[in-house]
Parts: C-alpha cells; sequence; structure tokens
C-alpha cells in the first residue's frame, strides 16, 4: 500500500464525491484519523493540524472497506445540502428547542447530498454539511485498522517533518 499526502488525496476524494455525492460516511476521533466511505470504496486519512484552517498529512485509498461499512449502517450520507432561507431560519431558531431540533435536523439529513458544482449552481444561502460521525479511536475496529494506522501515523510525521522542519523540531 502507497500512501499519498493529504493535499494530492482530497480532491481525488472531492472528485469521486462531486460524481456521485450519495452514499458517503465519514468518521473520524480525536487523533487525527480519518475515515472516508464512499458508496464503492473508502480512504483513510492522518491528519496532522498546522493551524485551525489548514492539515497536512497522508491517507491512503482502501478498496476493500466492507468491515467498516457495517460501522455506518443506517447513518444518514454525508455530504453537502442546500437549504432554503426558511430552513435555515428554522434550524437556527431551533437550538434552544432540544426534540424539535433532533426532528428538523434528521427531516433535513433525509435530503440527498448534492455535489459542489450542483451547490455552485443554486447558491443557497446556507449548506448543511455532514454528519460527521465521531468515534473514540479508529485503530479498535479491527487489527488491521490498527496496522493501517501506524503505518499512517509514521508516514504523516515524515511528510510533517520534510514539509516543516522547523515546526517539527519543536516537538521533537
Amino acid at each position: 500500500m502507497v500512501t499519498e499526502p493529504i493535499e494530492s488525496l482530497i480532491p481525488k476524494i472531492m472528485k469521486r464525491y462531486n460524481n456521485r455525492p450519495v452514499g458517503w460516511n465519514v468518521l473520524r476521533d480525536y487523533k487525527g484519523n480519518i475515515l472516508v466511505l464512499g458508496p464503492s470504496d473508502g480512504y483513510m486519512l492522518k491528519m496532522i493540524p498546522l493551524n485551525p484552517q489548514e492539515h497536512t498529512g497522508v491517507g491512503i485509498k482502501i478498496d476493500n472497506s466492507d468491515e467498516m461499512r457495517r460501522l455506518v449502517e443506517g447513518a444518514p450520507s454525508y455530504g453537502f445540502r442546500p437549504l432554503s432561507t426558511k430552513q435555515t431560519e428554522r434550524l437556527l431558531n431551533s437550538f434552544r428547542q432540544g426534540e424539535k431540533q433532533h426532528r428538523l435536523i434528521s427531516k433535513l439529513l433525509e435530503k440527498n447530498p448534492v455535489s459542489i458544482p450542483e451547490l455552485e449552481k443554486k447558491k443557497p444561502k446556507a449548506i448543511l454539511s455532514g454528519p460527521f460521525i465521531g468515534h473514540p479511536d479508529l485503530s479498535t475496529i479491527s487489527e488491521s485498522q490498527r496496522e493501517l494506522e501506524t503505518k499512517l501515523k509514521i508516514e504523516s510525521l515524515k511528510l510533517f517533518k520534510k514539509k516543516y522542519p522547523y515546526r517539527a523540531s519543536i516537538y521533537g
């Protein structure tokens, strides 16, 4: 398995998303691991934050993601859903109304996600993105997942040290 910098892998993932925006799920843990499951394949990413808006790291394509797909069975698809002005107002007004907000978000997540070019055509005032599924530790999914995480951690640190040697020296 060959890893790839996220700077080149994420655009490839987004291109695949844009071609088929329904059927995606995204899981993440607190260690910078992100599992992206598309309709036919998946990707495991190891992200290193550089600042709140920028990351570096590596990822790898996972061809057989059936084992991981069982984790998200029944979850709404990840994606971008345009909201009308009325839907946006209702969502913002529901923040203090727990059960009402839950029902509203569930209803909005039933809408199929759309591609980025479709969003650009529609020019909505607001976009509901997600959901991200939080997991305490993605390496606990399976032994192969643990091995993959170890490899990605090593490769992401190598990339970080190569691209940002001065920052890397701060962290030892």
